[in-house]
């Protein structure tokens, strides 16, 4: 495995050394058609130009006299001999970092790079610098011959009385202004040349350095891909292995183990996972021994309790005053809660552990619905909430757990009124929609093959609302959101958890959104109304 590494390393430094080299000598290019080229183009583009408002100004000086025009003259002449200075400055300063890159370490380095590159052809800087020194050189005197003519004819015209102008002036400024023109064109189109030149070889070393790396990474991917399927296939088996090892613990089998073979990081791992399994059947087993104290050594005393509270009440042990009657009630009452409270907690491990018992039969939701309000009317009126039951279309019988759905709505309701302000409103509406795909639990189980429809169930109040983030969390085990309100009243955070398990378990769905306007919140449920039965056989022969 570590002679895999060192080869891909070696692999990715030949490649770094490599572009390394190219990119040297495409920097040493592209900084040539930047600092060389392109500016001494500009430049003699510039100096025609410069050229004819001076040749322009000089016309009309005269004509007119006009000594403005002189100034203008001037100021161009000026700006034309910065601009053969710069032109001469950055011949100069080309040689000299030429020089300085093939004297000492640099000639080395281009020397084997040259070697390393053998198809690339130098520059011939020198070359081209001495051509375009020439050049400048020749501008140079033509235009100095030029600046003497006008100059001579500047001063005759200032003493024109005494001595006469010379009369083939403009025929000789005319020659010497075609002449320089045609001398900035011929550097121009030399730099333009060169500048073409250095193009090609930077398009063509381009070419060859993708061509080479392409190839360098070629013979990478293929080794890599080799390295990597051997590589993969070493830890692969022992991950797919831990993998399975996790579904058979995550479908209840907690006695599963894997074998450890190494003491590598893919052992260690495995005998991790091992002692997780352990700590989880320890858990397991402590989980059934919590449930099971509760309801052999609290809910039957409970049950006691209860009852002898109301055989008190019922005045069997003699007659009570009424303040035992009412500290009788507040026992009665939290002993209710208690064992309302032990029923969820047996109720939320019965489902998760798939042993929830159901009595399935047709039932018409909206006498459950009205059981329901019946039941939980008195809690709304203490509040003066209004719950109202909103009867649209008819709705069929359904075959349903009816216990198990009034337990939904009793815990719906309850927290409805519960996080209702004072003289609110809760309203229920239920309607049969358009199906939606089965749920895969029930078709895992094979009982039903499709849903043709299903019993929508809404439940809108006028409360505090829910936030967003808590829309997903309030239907797992154990989650509440605080209220603010005063006199609220804390369960045990199953119930929510406890009707999403039932509605699931009858090929339904449950959720919550927030009404509009921030105005509480409305929790909805679906069960399954027109379906479909699906029975497997097999056919032996």
């Amino acid at each position: 495995m570590a002679f895999g590494y060192i080869i891909i390393a070696l692999f990715m430094l030949a490649m770094s050394f490599y572009l390394i080299f190219r990119l040297n000598h495409l920097n040493n290019v592209t900084d040539s058609i930047m600092k060389g080229d392109v500016p001494a183009i500009r430049a003699g583009e510039q100096l025609i130009d410069n050229l004819i408002e001076q040749v322009r100004n000089e016309k009309k000086y005269l004509i007119t006299k006009d000594s403005a025009f002189l100034d203008i003259f001037n100021i161009k002449k000026k700006t034309f001999l910065e601009k053969i200075e710069s032109l001469e400055a950055s011949v100069t300063n080309e040689e000299t970092h030429e020089g300085k890159k093939n004297s000492g370490f640099w000639a080395f380095v281009h020397k084997k790079k040259r070697q390393f590159l053998g198809h690339l052809k130098p520059l011939a800087a020198s070359v081209n610098n001495e051509e375009t020194k020439t050049l400048i050189n020749q501008i140079k005197e033509l235009y100095n011959k030029h600046i003497a003519m006008a100059t001579r004819e500047f001063i005759l015209m200032e003493y024109q009385e005494l001595i006469p102008q010379n009369p083939n002036y403009e025929e000789e400024t005319k020659q010497t202004i075609e002449q320089l023109t045609e001398s900035i064109n011929k550097l121009i189109l030399h730099e333009q040349t060169a500048l073409f030149k250095k193009m090609e070889l930077f398009q063509t070393t381009v070419q060859e350095s993708t061509k080479i790396s392409l190839t360098i990474i070629l013979f990478a991917i293929i080794f890599g891909m080799t390295f990597s399927f051997f590589f993969i296939r070493s830890i692969c088996f022992p991950i797919k292995t831990l993998r399975d090892a996790t579904e058979r613990i995550a479908h209840g089998d907690l006695d599963y183990r894997v074998e450890v073979n190494s003491n590598d990081e893919i052992g260690n791992l495995g005998t991790a996972f091992n002692q997780m399994c352990n700590k989880l059947k320890e858990l397991d087993q402590m989980k059934s021994e919590f449930i099971s104290n509760i309801s052999h050594n609290l809910k039957t005393p409970l049950t006691a309790i209860l009852e002898a509270n109301e055989l008190m009440l019922d005045k069997v042990a003699g007659q009570l005053s009424e303040s035992q009657v009412k500290l009788l009630n507040i026992s009665k009452e939290n002993t209710l809660r208690l064992i309302m409270m032990i029923n969820d907690l047996l109720d939320i491990s019965r489902a998760e552990a798939g042993l929830m018992r159901y009595n399935f039969q047709h039932s018409n939701i909206h006498d459950i619905i009205h059981k329901s309000i019946d039941d939980i009317r008195f809690l709304a009126e203490t509040k003066n909430i209004n719950i109202h039951s909103a009867k649209k279309d008819p709705i069929p019988e359904i075959l349903l757990d009816r216990a198990k759905i009034a337990q939904v709505l009793d815990n719906i309701l309850s927290n409805a009124i519960k996080f209702t302000p004072n003289k609110g409103a809760i309203t229920i509406t239920v309607k049969e929609a358009e199906s939606t795909p089965i749920l895969p639990i029930l078709a895992k189980q094979n009982r039903l093959n499709n849903v043709h429809s299903f019993i929508h169930v809404s439940i809108s109040d006028t409360g505090i609302g829910i936030p967003i983030e808590y829309h997903t969390k309030i239907f797992d085990k154990f989650q509440q959101i605080n209220s603010r309100g005063k006199g609220a009243i804390k369960g045990t955070g199953l119930g929510l958890s406890i009707a999403k398990h039932i509605v699931l378990d009858h090929g339904g769905d449950i959720w919550v959104e927030n009404n509009p306007m921030g105005n509480g919140t409305t929790f909805h449920f679906t069960l399954p109304a027109k379906y479909d039965y699906a029975l497997n056989f097999e056919t032996r022969f």
